[in-house]
């Protein structure tokens, strides 16, 4: 039998897991998107039918990584739809940087570096509750149909973590 640690280890495990799944397909998914609108920039004599036709695979790919992600950060609650616009915001603004820097030979400022730096900050802000519990702010609790599909996913979570042992 199982020790309660090793139990609390393996659903810890099984929880990195599905963060890694999800931020994984999320930027690859942004990437790719990024990439296609950026794509044809290099070529500015291409007519708009023989643009779209460059860009169109990487719509379908982004759509392709993109329903992973959301079907994982819907199913086990991985973020708040606040949390996921940051995380889209974050990972296009890292993608257009290092487009600019490395594919469109742009240089990179201070201010751009200083306004990815206060993203990141509003997304810990946001993720952690910071002011909430700074300020002792109570923070708003989920309804009860989404408390119900919290405890399925725990349930399920740990008949998994069960079989596994």
């Amino acid at each position: 039998i199982p020790s309660k640690f090793c139990f609390h280890v393996i659903i810890y495990m099984n929880k990195i897991l599905l963060y890694v799944q999800f931020l994984a397909s999320f930027i690859i998914a942004q990437s790719i998107s990024m990439w296609g609108q950026f794509y044809t920039l290099k070529y500015p004599d291409l007519s708009m039918l023989k643009a779209l036709a460059m860009a169109l695979p990487f719509a379908w790919l982004d759509w392709f990584f993109m329903t992973i992600a959301v079907n994982l950060g819907h199913k086990y609650k991985l973020v708040t739809e606040t949390q996921d616009t940051f995380l889209l915001i974050i990972t296009q603004f890292t993608v257009i940087l290092l487009m600019n820097k490395f594919f469109l030979k742009q240089p990179l400022s201070n201010s751009d570096l200083v306004a990815f730096g206060i993203i990141l900050l509003a997304f810990a802000i946001s993720y952690m509750n910071l002011v909430s519990k700074s300020l002792g702010i109570p923070i708003p609790k989920k309804d009860k149909k989404e408390e119900a599909d919290e405890n399925d996913v725990n349930a399920i979570t740990n008949e998994d973590a069960a079989i596994n042992a």
